[in-house]
């Protein structure tokens, strides 16, 4: 299985974000921030762009004073904030398919974990924000078992989605490096979906740790894939380890790990590109 290796302490987890990935703006002020953000977020809508732009040059004291307090506008649609780095990853719209992907995905795993009754044994947390001393970050959906284990906290979801639909794979990396070093171990399973813009194609992938080693491991890939009417599935099912979402092992024959088949995985690409228009 391929290996990501973590960054050197001090580089930050959105090190990887350039402008050849998303656009990156610099933060002098209030209001020049919010122009900047007002005119990226209005070329956007009009192109095949990135949902995302970066601030750099945003301290600590600029972060808590503006951002963390927001309610709405620019300033509440941070999404990631790098505290090693100065950075905030802002979200500039929203698209449909990112949307759709996120909530059936959701639905999917929902139905795959009723199937054994384990429905309401499972907590979702949503896109709630997670801090950490090196910044703090929203995902698109998160889950951890209602009975959680003597000692371990309420503050880290055990299993994280995170969707990209205009982005590169880097923005992806940045998230995975996110959950499992800021986490500390917390967080067992960060599962990626990337949405081709431009064609229809979809790679799911499972990431995770690799026994105690400072590495975030690649445990699966599937590619889901279009060409006129034949739909191409590689690498399915996608397999979530029930000890690791719930916290506990299996009790047999009941429990086991979720699947989620070729069915539920093409539904779901077939609800996205549909959206998209595909």
């Amino acid at each position: 299985m391929a290996m990501d290796n973590v960054d050197p302490a001090g580089r930050g987890f959105l090190g990887d974000l350039t402008p050849s990935v998303l656009p990156v703006y610099q933060y002098r002020d209030r209001e020049q921030l919010l122009n900047t953000v007002k005119q990226a977020a209005a070329t956007a809508s009009k192109a095949t762009t990135s949902e995302w732009c970066l601030i750099e040059h945003v301290n600590n004291s600029i972060f808590t004073s503006e951002f963390l307090p927001a309610k709405e506008g620019p300033f509440a649609s941070w999404s990631s904030y790098d505290a090693q780095l100065d950075r905030v990853l802002l979200r500039m719209a929203k698209s449909k398919a990112h949307e759709v992907a996120s909530e059936i995905f959701h639905d999917v795993l929902h139905d795959a974990v009723k199937s054994m009754g384990m429905n309401r044994s499972l907590h979702p947390t949503g896109s709630a924000t997670h801090h950490a001393a090196m910044g703090g970050k929203e995902a698109d959906k998160a889950w951890q078992p209602i009975r959680l284990p003597r000692g371990r906290s309420k503050d880290w979801p055990s299993v994280v989605l995170e969707v990209a639909f205009s982005e590169s794979r880097a923005k992806l990396q940045s998230d995975v490096r996110y959950w499992l070093r800021a986490s500390g171990g917390d967080v067992n399973v960060v599962i990626t979906l990337q949405i081709n813009q431009h064609s229809p194609n979809i790679t799911i992938e499972n990431w995770g740790t690799q026994g105690n080693k400072p590495v975030n491991h690649l445990h699966q890939t599937i590619q889901i894939s279009r060409k006129g009417s034949k739909i191409t599935n590689t690498g399915s099912p996608l397999v979530i380890e029930f000890e690791k979402l719930f916290l506990r092992p299996p009790t047999e024959p009941r429990e086991r790990n979720i699947q989620i088949d070729d069915g539920d995985l093409q539904f779901l690409a077939e609800s996205v590109w549909d959206w998209q228009g595909m």
